[in-house]
């Protein structure tokens, strides 16, 4: 639904297209080498990404060598959704640009709205169209009132540092995503798009009140009477706080990195720190992870419960997107909140040919993980391996050797001492040659067995390492 008119340059709105080449010039991660670079406009056929299309296209017909890609995503949230993709079709056909759409089921969680879910769906879909075109920089139509209104919403909602910086121009990621417009007044595109005689689709849920930054509009036009520049005050707020938040990131990322390994967070070093720096630690590592920021309240309750439960509790606090934090013997890590699973005790058969001299792995998929037989000079003889094979559960009862000439001892004390906590036991099966114990996964083989001579060693992988 964009007009036929092919871009120009040479018209008083010119400032908004030199704004694109000059914002996409100074991206770092944007550099022309060899091939031509794809740059991805997020489409979503109001005026706003009509209007960024349209200046995309005329920097690209100025001259420069790029592969424009203009990307939808069909949230299926209205009537008319499939419509506007076709309308965006057309749009991107009218300035010759690559149109690639993606249809999402938008799904609200527990205590999600349905704008945060369909903004998560969005996302989510424009990263895997990044992909699949090549593009390495994504731009979107944001502009100076969004951030106006971002701000205020933020603080609203009483976010922290994070939420009240508001969107920045440029955001590193899998993609690298550029908000050129972010300092340009709604008004001065809405002048450019009809300067440019463009049309676009106007989607109802823009007058709905019931969404929160439509219910806020009409009083930042109040606002504006008696303070007519709130947008750029709000925004210069914004970067303070952004400068805020980064300089407590740097704070955390300091104490994290004396206070977390590869075995996980200590709670001593945690509990050290004073309560604001133990809350920026606690939402870094959460955020390193990937996982999405917790409210005050259950960030406020994860870190009381970490650093002042007993010291000799095992203790596990659930989080949203079926994750949780567990501390065990003054170490917290983060995993996944699995039920555990019970197998059978009868177990699985493991096939396994000992007459082949070489490294041999066996897939265990009800068991999700890899078992591993290396031949070795001291191991498990192969007559003892004949025997039919079986991964098990633990039943109780099980004793072990794990050192040549050692005692024999109890499975769960050997757990203990190799400080394995018991959620993670019940996921480690035990293998079985006919009635005799040889292996029990997180510990070894049991070294009474051993004998020299050409035999056997075995070792489980877990499914998150199975590609090693």
């Amino acid at each position: 639904m964009a007009s036929s008119r092919k871009p120009t340059v040479a018209d008083s709105s010119a400032l908004l297209v030199d704004k694109v080449a000059q914002r996409i010039a100074a991206c770092a991660a944007f550099v022309v080498s060899g091939d031509v670079p794809t740059v991805a406009i997020a489409l979503s056929g109001g005026r706003d990404s009509a209007a960024l299309l349209h200046a995309c296209a005329a920097w690209r017909d100025a001259g420069a060598h790029v592969r424009l890609v203009a990307l939808h995503v069909n949230h299926g949230l209205q009537a008319d959704a499939h419509a506007w993709e076709r309308a965006c079709a057309r749009m991107a056909e009218a300035v010759a640009v690559e149109f690639h759409a993606r249809r999402v089921h938008v799904c609200a969680a527990a205590g999600q709205g349905v704008e945060e879910a369909a903004r998560e769906a969005r996302y989510a879909a424009l990263e895997t169209l990044c992909t699949e075109t090549g593009a390495s920089l994504l731009l979107t139509a944001h502009h100076l009132d969004d951030q106006a209104e971002t701000v205020l919403l933020q603080l609203m909602r009483g976010a922290g540092l994070d939420g009240l910086a508001a969107m920045p121009m440029v955001r590193p990621g899998a993609f690298l995503l550029l908000r050129p417009w972010i300092d340009v007044p709604r008004s001065e595109i809405e002048r450019y798009a009809h300067a440019q005689a463009l049309t676009w689709v106007e989607d109802p849920s823009n007058d709905d009140t019931r969404y929160a930054r439509n219910a806020l509009r009409p009083l930042l036009k109040g606002m504006a009477a008696h303070f007519p520049g709130y947008r750029e005050a709000l925004a210069r707020s914004a970067a303070h706080l952004a400068d805020a938040a980064e300089l407590v990131d740097e704070v955390a990322r300091a104490d994290l990195a004396q206070i977390v390994s590869t075995g996980g967070l200590s709670v001593a070093g945690l509990a050290a720190l004073s309560g604001a720096r133990q809350r920026a630690a606690l939402r870094l590592w959460l955020r390193l992870e990937r996982m999405r920021a917790l409210s005050a309240r259950r960030l406020e309750d994860l870190r009381t419960q970490l650093v002042d439960a007993r010291q000799d509790g095992a203790l596990c606090v659930n989080l949203p997107a079926g994750r949780c934090v567990r501390r065990y013997r003054g170490v917290a890590w983060i995993e996944r909140a699995e039920v555990d699973l019970v197998w059978q005790a009868t177990g699985e058969v493991i096939h396994f040919d000992g007459t082949r001299r070489t490294e041999q792995r066996v897939d265990v998929a009800t068991w999700n993980g890899v078992l591993v037989f290396s031949p070795v000079s001291n191991g498990i003889p192969m007559h003892t391996l004949q025997a039919p094979l079986s991964l098990v559960s633990r039943r109780g009862g099980e004793r072990i050797v794990l050192r040549t000439g050692g005692p024999t001892r109890a499975l769960k004390q050997a757990y203990q001492e190799a400080g394995i906590p018991g959620w993670q036991r019940t996921k480690l099966p035990l293998l079985y040659a006919g009635d005799t114990l040889v292996f029990a996964a997180g510990l070894g083989i049991d070294r009474s067995l051993t004998e020299q001579g050409a035999g056997w060693d075995i070792a489980w992988l877990p499914a998150a390492l199975r590609a090693g």
